[in-house]
This record gives C-alpha cells, sequence and structure tokens, in this order.
C-alpha cells in the first residue's frame, strides 16, 4: 500500500535489508490508523445494509420452521444468500441467583457458574487493611503495550 511518505510496508521489508527510521514508522503507523477507522466505517455501513435486507427474510423462513435463529438459505436472483441468525444469551443475574437457590446444591453447582472478581478501581481506592486481604488474590501481567512519538 502506498502511503504519502512514498514508502511502503510488508513483512519482507525487514529481510530485504530495508530499515525505516522510527520517525517515519510513526507516520507509516498513523496513516494505516486513519485507513483502518475509514475502512471500519465502511464496513460497518455495509455491514448495516445487508442485515436491514436479509435479516428480515431469513427471520422469516426461520419462522416457517418454527425456528428463530439458525442458519437459512436465500434466493437473490441468481444467487444463494446464506444467511446465519445466532443467539446471544444474557441473563438477569439477580433472577438467576434466586432460581439457582431453588434448586439442590447439586443442580445449581452443575447449571448455574459463579465468578468473582474484584474491580480494579475498588481494589485501589480501598483501605489498606482490605487491599492486605485481598492482594494475594491478585495477578498483575500486562495486557499491552503502545508507545506514541510525543510531537
Amino acid at each position: 500500500m502506498p502511503t504519502p511518505y512514498g514508502y511502503s510496508w510488508d513483512s519482507s521489508n525487514k529481510r530485504k535489508g530495508i530499515d525505516m527510521e522510527s520517525r517515519d514508522l510513526f507516520e507509516v503507523r498513523k496513516v494505516l490508523k486513519e485507513s483502518m477507522a475509514d475502512l471500519k466505517d465502511q464496513l460497518k455501513e455495509v455491514e448495516e445494509k445487508l442485515s436491514s435486507t436479509y435479516l428480515p427474510k431469513a427471520k422469516e423462513l426461520l419462522g416457517y420452521n418454527g425456528e428463530d435463529f439458525g442458519t437459512v438459505n436465500i434466493s437473490h436472483g441468481n444467487d444463494i444468500i446464506k444467511a446465519v441468525v445466532s443467539k446471544k444469551v444474557t441473563w438477569d443475574q439477580e433472577l438467576l441467583r434466586e432460581a439457582l437457590s431453588k434448586l439442590s446444591d447439586e443442580d445449581a453447582r452443575h447449571y448455574g457458574k459463579l465468578t468473582f472478581a474484584v474491580e480494579e478501581r475498588k481494589f485501589t481506592a480501598a483501605p489498606p487493611t482490605i487491599k492486605r486481604i485481598l492482594e494475594d488474590c491478585r495477578t498483575t501481567e500486562v495486557g499491552s503495550f503502545k508507545v506514541e512519538l510525543d510531537t
């Protein structure tokens, strides 16, 4: 991909002995990020158009089979469009806790999942006595690395 800086980056450049100055790398990254943002916006628009065009028909076809989710083939001119309507499930946490408490302990452990976590902002703001109790349960590691050109 040509850039406004007249340089195209690909993974073979390092093998070819081509090296860029740090400032050039930051500039290339900036251009690539801007291009990616534009492409993401365009892709979102296309996905929305495809969804508004084919989701109603897919739901209609699924409904004929008494289903709300699944895969259907939609005829469109000479083309066959494969549409997959997946489901996303969320649970009301309070209602679920109540429902699981009505089950036997064995069934509740089998069907339910309990996760413990402490929000980092609450841990950071906690008094020292509470921090001491919780700190052995806490592990920190590098999540990501970011470097910027400070101009």
